[in-house]
């Protein structure tokens, strides 16, 4: 598949001057022969080009930009550079997660269509975006920020709101109560997780949220590092994917859960990420505000992530969702439907080992990131872009 692809790719977009696909593996395509499926290209292409126009967006920022003003100038170069690739798509997109729709900022947004007209499209697919994962981080140049692509053939649309969710062998999730104080249950939660793998809650190494922006958190990281052996935080803000692969080697150390809040838009692609590379895993979640937080920022606990404004209620009603039941990922992303997901460096990324554009000789960029298949079929892949 690397060379066909990586011409496919070339001819998708002109400004890129060289493409390089290494994959995981040695088998080169089904039955023998190389293919390049039109998915994948266009899907790689433009989480790419958004990743590239993500991270030359701070080299126009004006004196005295606010932060969000930052923000938006990054969403908004990523989502234009992205979605001029897949308007061109010779296929069906049909936006079941995005981010933006919620604060009318740049992104993705459910409902939305790209490519061939939904007239006259012979092949649709069910596409997650997320094209700037840690917009801060790339705003004030800190590592990490990631763009996120996803297409699958069955993903629920999802409202722009949040979940609290539990990532767990999909045996034990049905048996998951997330409708409890997430405080009061959280212990229980980690005995169940650790008695469904044959270990001890002490050696078991979750990952969650970070506690910068809001301290929300705090208390339920607290409960579970009294209980197990390691609580990863990121430092600021949190982009999961590569503590998903983690379940794959791409990075360390290796979790066995993730607990706590997770944007909708974030859950579908972890969900289809997971179904990708770890189908034995999926995760439990109940629905979650973004008001409530937002209006009272100063909490240490949970507890303000189920209260929903009018609004938010309204969205829920509307899209089918219900605040007051727990969902497993099966509802959101049904197994084995995942297709694949890009994922591409805005700035330097130490757990991935890949880095940010940056410039390769006179006039060219450098951009780094990964395809990822079903049964863990990873292709690390590289571009050249004419500047």
């Amino acid at each position: 598949m690397g060379e066909i692809l990586q011409n496919a790719i070339l001819a998708v977009d002109e400004r890129i001057t060289r493409a390089a696909v290494t994959w995981s593996d040695t088998a080169e395509g089904v039955g023998g022969r190389e293919t390049a499926e039109a998915e994948d290209v266009y899907l790689v292409a433009a989480m790419a080009s958004a990743a590239l126009a993500a991270a030359e967006a701070p080299a126009g920022f004006a004196h005295g930009m606010s932060l969000n003003e930052r923000k938006v100038t990054v969403d908004g170069a990523a989502t234009e550079a992205a979605e001029k690739i897949l308007r061109q798509a010779p296929f069906g997109i049909r936006v079941a997660a995005g981010e933006g729709e919620r604060d009318d900022s740049p992104g993705a947004h459910s409902g939305q269509w790209l490519g061939a007209p939904d007239t006259g499209a012979a092949h649709v697919v069910d596409g997650v975006f997320d094209y700037v994962d840690g917009t801060e981080l790339a705003a004030t140049a800190q590592p990490g920020a990631l763009t996120l692509g996803g297409f699958g053939s069955s993903v629920r649309p999802v409202p722009d709101l949040q979940a609290f969710a539990v990532m767990a062998p999909i045996g034990l999730l049905p048996d998951l109560d997330l409708m409890a104080r997430p405080e009061d249950g959280v212990v229980q939660l980690l005995d169940r997780i650790a008695e469904s793998v044959g270990r001890r809650p002490e050696d078991l190494t979750v990952s969650t949220h970070s506690v910068a922006s809001k301290p929300m958190h705090r208390t339920l990281i607290d409960l579970m590092r009294g209980h197990v052996r390691e609580v990863l935080v990121p430092e600021s803000v949190t982009v999961e994917p590569p503590y998903l692969l983690s379940l794959v080697g791409l990075s360390e150390p290796r979790i066995d859960s993730m607990i706590g809040a997770i944007g909708l838009s974030e859950l579908a692609f972890a969900a289809g990420l997971v179904d990708l590379v770890a189908p034995a895993l999926g995760f439990a979640f109940r629905l979650a505000s973004v008001s409530g937080p937002r209006a009272e920022p100063g909490l240490t606990c949970l507890d303000a992530l189920f209260k929903f404004s009018e609004d938010e209620e309204a969205a829920l009603r509307s899209s089918g969702w219900s605040k007051d039941r727990q969902y497993t990922s099966a509802e959101l992303v049904r197994p084995g439907t995942s297709r694949a997901a890009a994922l591409f460096a805005v700035t330097d990324n130490p757990a991935l080992r890949i880095r940010g554009p940056e410039p390769q000789g006179e006039g060219v960029a450098h951009v780094e990131g990964f395809l990822v298949k079903p049964s863990a079929r990873i292709g690390r892949i590289r571009l050249d872009y004419r500047r």
